[in-house]
């Protein structure tokens, strides 16, 4: 019953945004900005490079927004927006390199497991984990864990049936389960498919 009401709502807000509405604009960036971030994000594993991709995102949306036709959700059409703009950011990455001479001083962190569960070492063990799933779990779990959402509305974000959203959910804890426990026990840390 949500959803009918939402619609015509969602409808509502996006025409004002179109009319020059700055409330209804920054309305659906706030509704929407857990789910852009997340998305980038997921893709980025960067925070710098994803602060600067959400941005140009809402740039994106900004003038595309007359251009939205609503045939699928506003969440749909801005999580496609989102993943393409974090590819672009990508390809553009692969084109800057850094000369070896710059790496020089870079150390490895060492240390023992309690070592490494100390000072936020936890949360970076984490997102280290988090970059080895395959890209589709780690956007499912991201969209999930930190947008809150709905098995169902992630199935219809990321345009996947149902059952396979679930799927990259459940396979991806167990990767990442496996993952944190070797690194905690100072294991090397491998990918999602060594698991």
């Amino acid at each position: 019953m949500e959803e009918c009401v939402r619609l015509p709502m969602e409808r509502s807000v996006v025409e004002k945004a179109c009319l020059g509405d700055e409330r209804a604009f920054r309305r659906i960036l706030e509704e929407h900005h857990a789910l852009i971030y997340s998305v980038v994000h997921g893709v980025l594993q960067n925070r710098a490079e994803a602060e600067d991709a959400v941005q140009n995102v809402f740039i994106r949306i900004y003038r595309g927004l007359p251009e939205y036709r609503g045939d699928s959700k506003l969440s749909t059409w801005i999580y496609r927006i989102a993943r393409n703009e974090a590819l672009n950011a990508i390809a553009k990455r692969r084109t800057d390199h850094v000369p070896l001479d710059d790496c020089d001083g870079l150390q490895s962190a060492g240390g023992g497991p309690d070592e490494a569960l100390e000072g936020g070492d936890a949360a970076r063990l984490l997102g280290r984990s988090m970059e080895r799933l395959d890209e589709p779990q780690r956007i499912a779990i991201d969209l999930r864990y930190r947008g809150e959402k709905s098995y169902e509305e992630i199935a219809e974000i990321m345009e996947l049936p149902l059952g396979t959203v679930k799927t990259h959910i459940h396979r991806g804890k167990i990767a990442l389960r496996r993952m944190l426990a070797r690194g905690a026990a100072g294991a090397p840390v491998k990918g999602s498919g060594d698991v």
